[in-house]
């Protein structure tokens, strides 16, 4: 079947319509004309495969990985940059429109790195040690290009050993080197040359040094499950706007509700009086209480526990951050954060549709700005920075 692609949707997938059917078609982009396969038909749309480009879109770029036309790690690296930058404004701009029925206009501040800017990458065996394809296969890969040079090298050294009893691999990179968690078994000794630690099982088996990240001075080691942003060049970026949205002074307390290793917490504390993070993993906040001891910043505190149960107990804000995962609050929080009434909420979001939704049940509060940030370059996420500001009436803490 041959068709043009006149769209292309919020995961990344070019649109066809034909007989009046929408067809969602991986890896295409608006301007292609393209012969494709049927691969899945449902009642109300259809989904394709590319057998050939008939024609490029003039927006189209040759993919710069061998691997792009399979994998199913980056969906949009046969488009200009400055084309997925749109893409992904349009995307929040329709998102926004269709669930909270608001007219936006926002900036998008694009990555340092549109290659070679992750952090962090897992692998995954079967029978051969590689990346996920559009089908759930796994694909054998040689080089990854959304990760360092330094990372591949190791990868390509791992795959040298014996991998039969390895379910999957994590390797970190952070400032001072590489850090290898190993989900199975395998012979170490001609990899530790190469990283800084090394986890099997979650266990600690062999550590040269701690791995941490330095941002604007402030050094932050992170446990081995701990969040911490992907992009590493583009993070201070992100929280720079957060202290732009937070308008904050030295009067503020703040609470940064899903705290992580403290990296928003203590990345802002000289802007305000004091913030207090809350997190859920222990390894996390035990990290968080360290990092906040070794850049002796003396003015945030941290207690572990789930969000929706703790926030009850600390309502001592006037302001309040939110980064929670892509599934967005749970409803105990919006309930709390809704009562609450702190003057504002920053709410930093990886999937739009999820912050639409909530915004949308924060009712107490109204949107008054908002800001893109591209931290996933070649893939079709953007994450949201909004400032949610308590409407007038609203009683405050």
């Amino acid at each position: 079947m041959r068709v043009q692609i006149v769209d292309i949707d919020h995961m990344g997938r070019g649109i066809a319509k034909e007989n009046n059917k929408v067809i969602f078609i991986p890896k295409t982009i608006p301007g292609d004309k393209v012969e494709i396969d049927i691969v899945n038909s449902k009642k109300n749309y259809d989904e394709g495969r590319v057998k050939e480009i008939i024609n490029n879109s003039d927006d189209r770029v040759e993919a710069k990985c061998p691997y792009y036309d399979i994998c199913g790690g980056c969906n949009i690296s046969n488009y200009i940059y400055d084309k997925q930058l749109l893409y992904k404004k349009n995307k929040v701009i329709n998102i926004f429109k269709r669930f909270l029925n608001i007219d936006i206009n926002p900036e998008i501040i694009s990555s340092k790195k549109e290659y070679a800017y992750r952090n962090k990458i897992t692998l995954h065996n079967d029978n051969k040690l590689g990346l996920v394809s559009l089908d759930n296969e796994i694909i054998n890969i040689d080089k990854c290009l959304l990760v360092s040079d330094k990372i591949n090298n190791l990868i390509d050294k791992i795959k040298k050993e014996d991998i039969s009893n390895i379910k999957e691999i994590t390797i970190r990179e952070f400032n001072n080197g590489l850090v290898l968690d190993i989900n199975g078994n395998m012979n170490v000794d001609n990899v530790k040359d190469d990283v800084i630690a090394i986890y099997m099982n979650n266990e600690l088996i062999y550590e040269k040094e701690r791995g941490y990240f330095i941002l604007n001075d402030i050094k932050y080691y992170v446990s081995n499950n701990a969040f911490f942003q992907i992009n590493t060049s583009n993070i201070e970026n992100l929280y720079n706007q957060i202290i732009r949205l937070g308008n904050f002074n030295k009067n503020d307390k703040v609470i940064d509700l899903y705290c992580g290793v403290g990296s928003i917490t203590l990345y802002i504390s000289s802007y305000v009086k004091n913030v207090l993070g809350i997190e859920i993993v222990d390894s996390a906040i035990d990290s968080a209480k360290e990092n906040a001891k070794i850049n002796n910043i003396k003015n945030v505190s941290f207690k572990c526990g789930s969000v929706s149960s703790l926030i009850d107990d600390n309502k001592t804000a006037n302001k309040i951050i939110v980064d929670p995962p892509r599934s967005g609050l749970d409803k105990h929080t919006v309930k709390v954060l809704n009562t609450s009434k702190v003057e504002r909420i920053i709410y930093v979001s990886c999937d739009p549709i999820t912050l639409a939704r909530d915004i949308n049940l924060l009712n107490n509060y109204e949107l008054k700005d908002i800001i893109l940030i591209d931290m996933f370059p070649q893939t079709y996420h953007c994450e949201s920075i909004v400032l949610l500001k308590l409407k007038k009436g609203g009683n405050k803490w």
